[in-house]
């Protein structure tokens, strides 16, 4: 017959206690990458934007950072705000809060879209740029969120 005594009761709890760590771990590395997976998507959203304006009316269009400054991101997803050049533009992230800033710097022949997102808190920004030539990708280690 199965006894439980209290060394297989302590060893228990330890094993419990070791897997809900392991799986807070797990989840929180999870929810940073999603939450951090919307800037990239944005970046290259707008650079699509920007080649679909061209276009139209040869030309490309600077936008301010929207919807705050770059330097104040963090983990709180704001109601998205364009500036002046996102309003020309005509573009607008699918959601309605964004965690990132986003911005645009155009000149006669191309265009550089940023973006920025610190969603761990950590004043450490992951930043994400596209280019005219070049889809949006990673400036920053793929550890920073």
């Amino acid at each position: 017959m199965f006894e439980l005594d209290r060394t297989k009761m302590i060893i228990g709890a330890v094993v419990l206690l070791v897997g809900i760590v392991v799986l807070t771990v797990v989840f929180s590395g999870v929810n940073k990458k999603s939450l951090r997976a919307e800037v990239p998507t944005n970046v290259e959203s707008i650079r699509q934007a920007e080649i679909e304006y061209h276009g139209a009316f040869e030309s490309y269009v600077s936008a301010e950072a929207a919807p705050r400054d770059p330097l104040h991101v963090d983990s709180k997803a704001v109601a998205w705000k364009p500036s002046a050049g996102f309003e020309k533009l005509s573009w607008a992230p699918e959601q309605a809060e964004v965690r990132g800033s986003y911005s645009v710097n155009a000149k006669v022949d191309g265009f550089t879209v940023t973006g920025v997102c610190d969603v761990d808190d950590d004043q450490s920004q992951a930043r994400f740029q596209a280019t005219l030539d070049q889809e949006a990708h990673s400036l920053t280690d793929a550890s920073v969120f």
